[in-house]
């Protein structure tokens, strides 16, 4: 069974004697020989200048490490190697084979072992009146995008060939006066008019 914490350690230490800088004509990615999660500091002898694919193997090595031991080190490795390579937007240099990628699969699995997801989200909890009228009033407060702004949206959708749906057409309604963009006038205030609502009841 191969040695990966050895081999894990000659590539730090192979590199650490290179006396790396990021001021070098080569891009380079910092790392944690000892990560951050397993108790790792931020001191200069525990960090280390590796290439986007040095780096890459190296957490490779780690979560193959840690993956016979078990456990929460295992779990936090798991994490570290899905999110580096979710996250990392130079590891398109390094074309995952087959095997990196089930592994990888396999990690983020691996992640969420012993962990509920829960949603921390304030969206579906019930409000209250002053709760909704807080809202409402940021929402009618809300400052509206400048005409230099709309006119940079509409050229970077131009340039991506999307269809510019800005600049909607205003349509007002002929019960209540209200103003507003035709499409949802359409979809959420003609049928919900309190004028029109208030007249069936009358």
């Amino acid at each position: 069974m191969p040695n990966y914490l050895k081999h894990y350690e000659q590539l730090c230490s192979s590199r650490k004697l290179l006396h790396r800088t990021k001021k070098d004509d080569v891009y380079y990615e910092e790392h944690h020989i000892i990560p951050k999660s397993l108790g790792g500091s931020n001191d200069t002898d525990n960090l280390i200048l590796f290439t986007a694919r040095e780096h890459f193997i190296a957490h490779l090595l780690l979560y193959n490490h840690y993956k016979t031991l078990g456990g929460e080190s295992f779990r936090k490795m798991s994490f570290a190697l899905v999110s580096m390579a979710s996250t990392n937007k130079n590891l398109k240099r390094h074309v995952l084979n087959s095997r990196q990628y089930a592994l990888i699969k396999e990690a983020a699995q691996n992640s969420r072992l012993g962990h509920k997801i829960t949603d921390t989200s304030n969206y579906k909890k019930p409000k209250s009146d002053s709760h909704k009228e807080a809202i409402r009033q940021a929402r009618l407060q809300a400052p509206g995008r400048s005409d230099a702004t709309r006119e940079k949206m509409k050229q970077t959708r131009i340039k991506l060939g999307l269809t510019w749906t800005g600049n909607h057409t205003k349509t007002i309604c002929p019960h209540c006066l209200k103003s507003g963009q035709t499409n949802a006038m359409k979809r959420w205030h003609f049928n919900n008019c309190k004028e029109v609502n208030n007249a069936k009841l009358a």
